[in-house]
């Protein structure tokens, strides 16, 4: 594998963790009036807070809290050969000319406040919730799902 290869494989795996998470949820034959109740009691249970909540329009915000995210480092080095031949009539010597250059990428540890836009509306027969969250929040509202069918509804 080669270093450059190795870098992107780096860099894309940082983008996919410190990028957010959305997710969207479909809870069949639902009322919003049914679902809101249950996901205040969801953000309640682990100790989220809601910053903004409208249960007319079905839009909130949660806050999660700070998370610790720890720093990445990563540095890619580039190195690049020329070299001429000599020439057969002056019987001057090979010149090779070589340039290195280097790129580091740092990203410290820090905390961070993860948070999360949810809304929650009705189509049809069913209520479609949306969760958007911050890089920091992550995947942290994924078990959403799991709570909701506990409560007996289906959740695709």
């Amino acid at each position: 594998m080669t270093s450059k290869f190795r870098v992107f494989l780096i860099l894309l795996a940082a983008a996919l963790f410190l990028s957010g998470c959305q997710a969207t949820y479909t809870v069949r034959n639902a009322r919003v009036n049914e679902i809101i109740p249950a996901f205040k009691d969801y953000v309640g249970i682990h100790g989220y807070y809601l910053k903004y909540q409208n249960d007319k329009t079905g839009a909130y915000n949660v806050d999660m809290g700070q998370v610790y995210i720890a720093g990445t480092s990563s540095a890619t080095k580039s190195k690049s050969v020329i070299v001429q031949p000599s020439d057969a009539s002056t019987g001057q010597p090979m010149t090779a000319y070589e340039q290195t250059s280097w790129n580091s990428i740092n990203n410290p540890a820090r905390y961070a406040n993860a948070t999360a836009a949810v809304t929650i509306t009705q189509r049809g027969n069913d209520v479609v919730i949306f969760i958007d969250t911050n890089d920091a929040g992550g995947t942290s509202l994924n078990d959403i799902k799991d709570y909701i069918q506990s409560l007996g509804y289906r959740v695709d």
